[in-house]
């Protein structure tokens, strides 16, 4: 879908570094089949990306001016042409070339009634939806890592890509699909000819899935073993700004790209099991990690 705006810049965010609540103003606003789609300039909210839509969108509240609350039901990326004021959101927008820069990303936040554009509001996010995703997002990370170190001695040839713990990145290279959920996710990867050209034993690794799950399972609990804090930087920003996600696993400093939103600190990781099982083309790895419990004090 296309929409004339009168729009000219991207939404500034807070998500990366946490926030969970925005003092805004209202834009624009249009009708579509879902909602009220409300950009602001300013949001918590992460959206689900256009380029990579494995975290979910946040939800949760719009507060009027006169106090009344409406619910945020989701939230997307959109894409504005700071030169024309043309919104593409959907296909339109996926279709556009992301690194144009004509284009500034903005979060439509999907409403259940409208607000008034110029109104001042403010925006809320469920925090137990975005602590549920956050926390399988930094296990998704961490499973990766585990998968890459798990299958660097399948590697015939150097890849000459490493990981952040320079493992051969074979996540990066092999992965065709990613879907995190609030009790866990799913990453789908493709072992085909292109990547056995670059020297991976597919049909080696493939062989003892089991033994693989158990590495990678005793990998993920050493990595949990010293709690250190984790950071997306920058923490506010442009919504179309690229972003970092570190964290120190035994005793090294590993980044990697990132949209999403992650938990504070692997302490608050109680564990994470993943599982490995075969596909036509390649495997399918599941990950589902735990909250730590707090004691009261």
């Amino acid at each position: 879908m296309e929409l004339q705006t009168g729009l000219r810049s991207g939404t500034i965010t807070s998500f990366a570094g946490g926030g969970l609540r925005e003092a805004a103003c209202v834009l624009f606003v249009a009708q579509s089949e879902d909602g009220w789609l409300v950009v602001t300039d300013r949001s918590p909210f992460h959206p689900v990306s256009l380029s990579w839509p494995d975290q979910p969108g946040d939800r949760g509240w719009l507060t009027l001016a006169d106090g009344r609350r409406l619910a945020v039901l989701d939230s997307c990326e959109g894409l504005v042409n700071r030169l024309t004021g043309l919104l593409a959101t959907g296909e339109a927008a996926r279709a556009l070339k992301r690194f144009d820069p004509d284009l500034a990303a903005v979060v439509l936040h999907v409403v259940e009634a409208a607000p008034l554009v110029g109104e001042a509001v403010t925006l809320d996010v469920d925090p137990r939806f975005r602590e549920a995703l956050s926390l399988q997002h930094t296990g998704v990370h961490l499973a990766a890592l585990a998968l890459n170190r798990c299958a660097a001695p399948f590697w015939t040839k150097d890849p000459q890509d490493p990981d952040a713990l320079s493992a051969p990145n074979l996540d990066k290279t092999a992965i065709e699909h990613s879907e995190i959920g609030p009790e866990g996710s799913t990453d789908r990867y493709r072992l085909g000819k292109s990547l056995r050209k670059k020297g991976f034993d597919a049909a080696g690794f493939l062989a003892d899935l089991p033994r693989h799950v158990a590495t990678m399972n005793a990998t993920l609990r050493q990595m949990l073993h010293s709690p250190a804090p984790v950071r997306i930087t920058p923490g506010e920003g442009p919504l179309g700004d690229r972003r970092l996600w570190s964290t120190t696993l035994d005793g090294v400093v590993a980044s990697m790209p990132c949209g999403g939103t992650h938990i504070a600190d692997l302490s608050d990781l109680a564990g994470i099991e993943v599982t490995l099982a075969p596909t036509e083309d390649g495997f399918v790895l599941h990950s589902r990690s735990s909250p730590a419990v707090r004691k009261s004090v």
